[in-house]
């Protein structure tokens, strides 16, 4: 089986968007299938907002059955227009009503260490597992837990989560949360860890733009992690991961893998 995972093309953002949604419908009406419960980690930026947006519109959902996580956030209060909470409430749990009680956001406005501890309690208190379970990781290095569905993206320097390049991040396995100091002007994150990342029974990748390009070329080629963080979905189970892009951010073999 390919290890880079299926790669979707479409014309624009808003196909984008439109197959985001429909994939994401299904990982959680699978879930709820099977298990009776969808646990879901969503991601910030720009590019989920539309795929959110349209998630709020599908139907066959029920709501009631999906508890909503994240992969990441920044350090900064819950409303602050940088939380990569306040941006899913906005474009997604306000728009489908959803409860409190299915809502578990990372506490930005916590210390990066406490965050990322606090955090980690809850994974295991809401999927029910010791922390000693969960950290017992499986030969591919996959976490005793799973998230029914990711939904990620990779920056242009490769990053994906807030596991960033040269932070030495993404090696870290002893924890299922962790705090990262990015550098430049970027605020401290908190993030899910490779274990974590890995061990999802459906990852979505959402990328936009020309700049993309060489970021999915690179990420979807065998190499090293600390360079291009998001070739850990390599290691994702298989089958799991679906790259989706728009047709500016598709990588052709024209397109120079990134650092050339």
């Amino acid at each position: 089986m390919n290890r880079a995972g299926q790669l979707l093309i479409r014309a624009d953002g808003a196909e984008v968007a439109k197959e985001a949604a429909a994939l994401m419908v299904d990982a959680m009406q699978t879930a709820i299938a099977e298990r009776g419960v969808a646990r879901v980690a969503l991601s910030g930026g720009s590019t989920p907002g539309p795929a959110y947006n349209a998630l709020a519109d599908a139907r066959g959902v029920d709501w009631s059955k999906v508890h909503w996580f994240w992969v990441d956030e920044r350090c900064v209060p819950a409303d602050d227009p940088r939380s990569n909470f306040a941006a899913a409430k906005r474009d997604l749990l306000d728009r489908i009503g959803a409860a409190a009680s299915t809502v578990h956001r990372m506490r930005g406005e916590l210390p990066p260490s406490a965050a990322a501890t606090t955090y980690e309690a809850t994974l295991c208190a809401k999927f029910g597992v010791s922390r000693e379970r969960a950290l017992d990781l499986d030969a591919d290095g996959r976490a005793g837990l799973s998230f029914d569905l990711v939904v990620a993206g990779a920056g242009t320097d490769g990053h994906t989560a807030s596991l960033f390049p040269g932070t030495g991040a993404v090696g870290h396995t002893s924890s299922l949360v962790t705090d990262v100091e990015p550098g430049g002007d970027l605020e401290p994150r908190v993030t899910l860890t490779r274990p974590v990342l890995v061990g999802a029974r459906r990852t979505l990748v959402l990328c936009r733009g020309r700049l993309k390009a060489p970021v999915i070329r690179a990420a979807r080629e065998a190499g090293d992690e600390e360079s291009i963080p998001a070739r850990l979905y390599l290691d994702a189970r298989p089958g799991s991961v679906t790259w989706i892009a728009d047709r500016d951010a598709e990588p052709r073999d024209s397109i120079p893998p990134m650092g050339i």
